[in-house]
């Protein structure tokens, strides 16, 4: 696994949100701008795995990054793991800048939290991101 980092401007300057990357396997497809998340294939090593978020295989908490690119089954993937990530796969109904992220039942797409349904409220919802503008054609820039 490797770690990248880009920090700064272009004077030199401190960048304070900083976007940061890793390289990991992808464990099934991945679509550029999906949010990801570790998965339990051990083919690289545990941990070294990721697939598309979803809350329907009961890993909400292992949701960690965003694709940085499109890549099928076994190829290697960049995650951008902080820092502001531009057209992030966010449903429509994120709809404010300062929005909380969470997964959602569509694979590879985020979800604003307070739509969740209170049957619902028993999952292990964690937030991965915020939304730093409101939805459109289910993009965001996010955070």
């Amino acid at each position: 696994m490797s770690v990248h980092k880009i920090d700064g401007g272009p004077g030199g300057e401190n960048n304070h949100f900083p976007k940061k990357f890793v390289t990991l396997y992808a464990s099934v497809a991945c679509n550029r701008s999906d949010w990801v998340m570790l998965t339990a294939d051990t083919t690289n090593g545990l941990g070294a795995s990721v697939a598309p978020a979803n809350v329907t295989d009961n890993n909400e908490g292992a949701i960690f990054g965003i694709a940085t690119q499109t890549v099928g089954i076994g190829e290697e993937v960049v995650v951008q793991i902080a820092g502001k990530y531009e057209n992030a796969n966010v449903a429509n109904s994120a709809a404010a800048f300062g929005d909380r992220l969470i997964a959602s039942s569509t694979a590879g797409r985020a979800v604003e939290a307070t739509t969740l349904a209170a049957a619902s409220a028993s999952f292990d919802y964690t937030v991965c991101g915020i939304a730093l503008e409101a939805a459109s054609g289910n993009l965001a820039d996010v955070m």
